[in-house]
């Protein structure tokens, strides 16, 4: 699935997603190794407009659970990288900037370039960060979009619950900062505390948009 200005990005293919669970595991491990050894070949050049300059805190590393309408999904973040919640795909991050030659930033090539180079995009994705609400959100974006409001925003924080200190990854919308949905680092915690509310934060609406009716 690409990540180009497609269904990934929509909650379209969130709920399907969630609906029909993740892959398989091992499918999503092979196809994870594969990815990063395509990137890794290219990652130090400018000829497609993108470095990889992006390391998540190791702090942010590993497996991450979230229990939507009953059905419990996982994140996994490794260090350039992560497996979506939504569809269990590898995404690599990188930055974006101009395609050598051109003069032009990633967004403002034609669709008919990024179709020509479809196997070096498909897979990766945009990373840049954020200040939303007075704190620092990662944003994952399409490649080839200028936007990053159309992405998610993501932010490591420490909660208090039930008088213990949990780490908790919030998902919420770049431009508001409203929060969809949280993840923690154990199946148990995010079937205990999936619908949780934290204080000084704001949940949107849709707070774990996937609740089936």
């Amino acid at each position: 699935m690409k990540l180009r200005k497609t269904a990934i990005w929509t909650a379209t293919v969130i709920a399907l997603a969630a609906a029909g669970g993740i892959i398989n595991s091992q499918t999503n491990q092979a196809q994870t190794i594969k990815v990063q050894k395509s990137v890794k070949k290219i990652s130090n050049k400018t000829k497609y407009g993108f470095k990889r300059d992006f390391k998540f805190p190791r702090s942010w590393r590993g497996k991450w659970f979230s229990n939507t309408h009953g059905h419990l999904s996982n994140m996994i973040i490794k260090k350039n990288g992560f497996n979506t919640p939504w569809t269990g795909e590898y995404v690599e991050l990188v930055s974006a900037g101009k395609v050598k030659g051109t003069n032009k930033y990633l967004w403002q090539m034609p669709q008919s370039w990024f179709t020509k180079h479809d196997k070096i995009f498909k897979h990766l994705g945009r990373v840049t960060t954020n200040k939303i609400s007075n704190k620092k959100w990662i944003v994952f974006s399409p490649i080839d979009e200028n936007n990053i409001k159309i992405g998610y925003a993501f932010s490591l924080q420490n909660k208090k619950i039930d008088g213990k200190t949990q780490k908790v990854m919030f998902e919420a919308n770049p431009k508001t900062g409203e929060i969809y949905d949280q993840f923690y680092r154990s199946p148990k915690l995010a079937q205990k505390y999936q619908n949780y509310h934290f204080k000084n934060e704001t949940y949107a609406p849709v707070f774990n948009q996937y609740q089936k009716k």
